[in-house]
């Protein structure tokens, strides 16, 4: 039978699979799938196999947070090709559109085959957008409004089920489709296992859910002896409450974690770094007693027990009056012993505006003591507007011409080169940045390769680099030239806030802790990855040592 062009319908789901709730018609077509918290809501058609087709449908986002999905050549609940089409708030307040082919291939991490900004589409709610795929042999296309967005060749699949797929994360507003039309051959009908519940494929530190709360933020910092030690908070995420913290510690790697305790160090880690001694040393902006310094820091000589200051942060000059500082990330020791910490920062003066970020340019300090002097502050962005016209002298001249990013991860890629990727204010990819004398001085910053938000970056034994990043979805990304380029992301998780802090933590292995769906109080939110470099790419590796 070949398909007509007639549009799908549910009807009363006798040749449909549904994956948390069923789905229904709707006026005009519609598919729609019952809204939740549920994640993830997928619609299988049941009864009818394609190789070569083409399928077109209409979809239309409802909150900005998710995804819509078609999914081909689908074998069953963890093997498909899915275009695929992210949300989420940052992106669509910044007006870019992304969509990119996933394969899926039996493993819990998903693949993006391509992942490209659309041209000329602005992501909005509540609005219909035209989608069309065509799966020729190996070759793999798709367009959104017409417009290309994927022509790639994979030979995974031949051919599988067609279905529809609604994420949504954090809020529950499901995307709806509409008129759905296929075109193409069937195939003899193989057997159908039905769709099931992924298992979570995530380590859970903090597995003992607390009522009426929310795990949160978390930090990670590794001892000397290759311990790792987790702050994890308890609160709403949104919310600017007290929260109350607590320690989890891993003796394997981040494979098992121990029982919580009290956290002694109730504000969380800031920005960790651990001495040559042992002395696990924490950087946080803005104590409300050492105003002088801005920068500060607290020091425990026994991995987190016991804790001593705060004291102010020693810093050549001091710290400058005219910018203030927002918070750190994650410290960076070099080959030669060096630390470089970049800080979040935003100038004191700065007119205020409708801007939701209200910080936006990142100055990095180097130590060559281990941490316990500092270099005078340097902004890692500074242009000059003529050849040979000198950067101003001041900090704050520096940023007449200085792209606007935060939160800036960095990495040695090579010895005395540094590179960093910055959350963009307002652009669709991430900001880089790099410089060649290990942080004295930098480059002017310059568009980079991908989008995302909230990055880790980790260099890891082998050379590789291994980027993790909000959106799309949680992902990761692996360069294995410094960061000139990098493969196409892997899909970690779903969620869609994934706030996170990564760490080596053994040979080629990133252990990275992220928040989960934060959707309801009361669960266990935390969630840890080890993401594993091979020569095939990024897997999961969280089996025994």
């Amino acid at each position: 039978m070949t398909g007509n062009g007639n549009n799908w319908k549910i009807g009363d789901g006798e040749q449909w699979s549904f994956l948390n709730g069923n789905w229904e018609d709707a006026a005009d077509s519609e598919l729609v799938p019952p809204d939740g918290f549920d994640l993830e809501y997928i619609a299988v058609r049941n009864d009818a196999v394609y190789a070569d087709f083409s399928a077109s449908f209409r979809f239309k986002f409802r909150a900005a947070g998710g995804c819509a999905r078609l999914l081909f050549r689908m074998q069953d609940t963890r093997r498909f090709y899915a275009l695929d089409i992210p949300i989420n708030g940052q992106q669509a307040r910044s007006r870019h559109f992304w969509a990119g082919l996933v394969v899926v291939d039996g493993g819990p991490l998903q693949r993006y085959l391509n992942f490209a900004l659309v041209p000329g589409l602005c992501p909005r709610i509540d609005h219909w957008y035209d989608a069309r795929v065509e799966a020729t042999g190996s070759r793999l296309r798709a367009w959104i409004n017409d417009i290309p967005v994927a022509d790639v060749e994979d030979s995974t699949f031949a051919s599988g089920r067609l279905g529809l797929t609604a994420l949504v994360n954090p809020y529950e507003e499901n995307c709806h489709f509409s008129s759905l039309q296929v075109e193409g051959t069937e195939e003899e009908a193989t057997p159908w296992p039905g769709l099931q519940k992924p298992e979570p494929h995530w380590i859970t530190p903090c597995p003992e859910p607390e009522p009426e709360t929310y795990q949160s933020y978390a930090s990670l910092i590794k001892s000397n002896s290759g311990d790792v030690t987790l702050y994890l908070s308890f609160g709403n995420p949104n919310s600017c409450e007290t929260r109350r913290g607590a320690y989890i510690r891993s003796t394997d790697a981040g494979r098992t974690w121990g029982k919580q305790e009290p956290a002694t160090l109730q504000q969380g880690l800031g920005a960790p770094f651990v001495r040559l001694d042992g002395t696990w040393v924490c950087v946080f902006p803005n104590h409300p007693i050492h105003k002088e310094s801005l920068l500060y820091c607290y020091e425990s000589a026994d991995e987190g027990r016991n804790w001593t200051g705060p004291a102010p942060l020693k810093i050549e000059g001091g710290w400058p009056a005219e910018w203030r500082p927002v918070g750190g990330w994650r410290p960076v020791r070099m080959h030669d012993g060096a630390i470089v910490l970049p800080i979040l920062s935003g100038l004191v003066d700065e007119p205020k505006s409708p801007s939701l970020v209200p910080f936006h340019a990142a100055i990095t300090l180097r130590s060559e003591d281990d941490g316990h002097t500092w270099s005078a502050p340097v902004l890692c962005d500074r242009q000059h507007l003529k050849p040979g016209e000198p950067v101003t002298t001041e900090m704050g001249g520096g940023l007449v011409h200085a792209a606007r990013y935060f939160e800036v991860a960095i990495a040695e890629a090579d010895d005395d080169v540094l590179i960093g990727i910055g959350r963009p204010e307002r652009d669709p990819y991430m900001w880089n940045i790099r410089s060649n004398d290990g942080g004295r001085t930098w480059e002017p910053g310059a568009l980079g390769h991908f989008p995302g938000y909230c990055p880790a970056l980790t260099r890891t034994a082998s050379g590789a680099i291994v980027a993790t990043t909000r959106f799309p979805h949680f992902a990761a990304r692996l360069s294995r030239d410094g960061g000139r380029t990098w493969e196409p992301p892997v899909i970690v998780d779903y969620c869609g806030w994934a706030n996170q802090q990564a760490v080596e933590i053994e040979p080629d292995v990133v252990l990275v802790t992220y928040m989960g769906e934060i959707t309801h109080p009361g669960k266990a939110d935390s969630r840890i990855a080890r993401i594993r470099v091979t020569d095939d790419g990024l897997v999961l590796d969280h089996g025994a040592g």
